[in-house]
């Protein structure tokens, strides 16, 4: 196959969430959905590093996290709510998953296996 160069590549991604049972209390259950990402090029990419670095508190680095991933997340699939109804890809919805650290860990570590050219771990 030969290289594909594309401005902006976009690509879906399963991601594994694991988030407490409460079935079984101390473990963890795996929940899955996928994620559609942007990926930046370098220079985008030096250039959220270097916004990031002239943060001052914690507080501007975490809201400038969130609406980094928000800037790069076009949609997801297999997200339900608590009665099992889908929920709709929406800003809104992001921004409340992302303040869940369960979802953050899935959703940055599904990143990481991108940008290191790693295959989905199986059973994503």
């Amino acid at each position: 196959m030969k290289f594909v160069l594309v401005q902006s590549p976009t690509v879906w991604w399963p991601v594994t969430v694991r988030v407490p049972d409460d079935a079984t209390p101390g473990k963890m259950s795996e929940q899955k959905l996928k994620v559609q990402f942007v990926i930046r090029d370098r220079d985008q990419t030096l250039d959220r590093q270097e916004e990031y670095a002239a943060l001052e508190t914690e507080r501007e680095r975490l809201a400038f996290e969130e609406d980094d991933m928000v800037s790069i997340i076009r949609g997801w699939d297999g997200v339900v709510d608590g009665n099992g109804n889908p929920v709709p890809f929406s800003e809104e919805m992001l921004r409340a998953a992302w303040k869940k650290a369960w979802f953050r860990l899935g959703v940055n570590l599904a990143l990481q296996q991108i940008l290191l050219g790693k295959e989905a771990q199986t059973g994503n």
